[in-house]
Parts: C-alpha cells; structure tokens; sequence
C-alpha cells in the first residue's frame, strides 16, 4: 500500500510531483510482481484503491488527487491495516508526507508496532528534515534514507522507496 499526503500544504507543486513519484512506484511495484494499492490521506482517508496486479486502480486514484485539509495518518494506517489483513507474503505500506503523524501521534505509533508485529514493513520518506524525523518513527529502514531534500527531488523520493519493496538486499534488481 502507497500511502501518499494530500494535505493542503502540497497543493501545488509538491503534489503534482509526489503524483509522478507515486505513479513510477506503482509500475515498480507491478513489474516487481507485487499487488499495489494507494492511499490518498489528509485528516482521513481521502481516497483508497484497493491492491491489484496491474496497478491500474492506484494510478487512477492519483490521477485524480487533490490536495485539501489537514493531517492524521491514523485513519490511513487503520484501512491499510485492513487491506493488508487479506493478504499473505511481503507486506508493505510505504509512506510519503510533508508535515507530521498528525495529532494523534502515539496512537499512529502503536499501531504502526502492531502492524510490524504482523510482519507489514514500513517504508516512509519526509519532504524535509523534519517530516523525515517525523516519518522515520514509523519506518522499518535506515533513518537516513527516509529524507527527501526538497520538491525538485519529489517525485524521484517516492519512486525509491519501490527499491525497498525486495526484501533482504534484493531491492535494487527494481531498477
């Protein structure tokens, strides 16, 4: 599951490149013989498409994204937790925001724990040192690695974390 912020602070700009970052990460994810879904978040789940194998689902839902609102991760991870309970193999959820967890940051805590507990690994990255703080929380990876510098690298930020979707070092065969 890519889940990708569709706050009102990436209005612009911003969205429109995590859009093409997201829409490369699904024809990784595809080509990688995963089933791929998305999640559009704000303070809800703005829109949802479920996993398929080809992906065509999830680049509809980003086609048709726009920004509004504000921030709570939450709800997304609770209907990922959801989509991902019918699934077996090499679950991830691969998250991409530019503020925060929202307000509800121990509760997104615990459920991404428990969601590791099942074996659902979390690949984030953060439009900026401290989304990428933020969003590193949760991730299963390197800290390091969860850092988008700027929007110029945007799209490019997303479209890596397809590289974490092979576990155990077989990630860059992606590429």
């Amino acid at each position: 599951m890519l889940c990708i912020d569709v706050s009102g602070s990436m209005s612009g700009r911003p969205l429109a490149e995590a859009g093409r970052g997201a829409r490369q990460f699904v024809a990784e994810a595809v080509a990688a013989h995963y089933n791929v879904g998305v999640i559009l978040w704000d303070t809800g789940v703005a829109a949802l498409a479920e996993p398929t194998t080809d992906g065509a689902a999830a680049t509809a839902v980003l086609d048709s994204a726009h920004s509004r609102g504000g921030t709570n991760l939450l709800p997304a991870l609770i209907r990922c937790h959801e989509v991902l309970d019918s699934f077996t193999g090499d679950r991830v959820v691969a998250v991409f925001g530019d503020g925060d967890l929202g307000p509800s940051k121990d509760a997104v805590l615990e459920k991404a724990a428990r969601m590791k507990a099942e074996d659902i690994r979390f690949v984030t990255r953060g439009l900026g040192a401290h989304a990428a703080r933020e969003f590193s929380d949760i991730s299963s990876e390197d800290a390091q690695s969860t850092v988008i510098d700027d929007v110029a690298h945007l799209a490019e930020g997303i479209t890596d974390m397809a590289s974490s979707l092979k576990p155990h070092g077989l990630s860059r065969q992606l590429r």
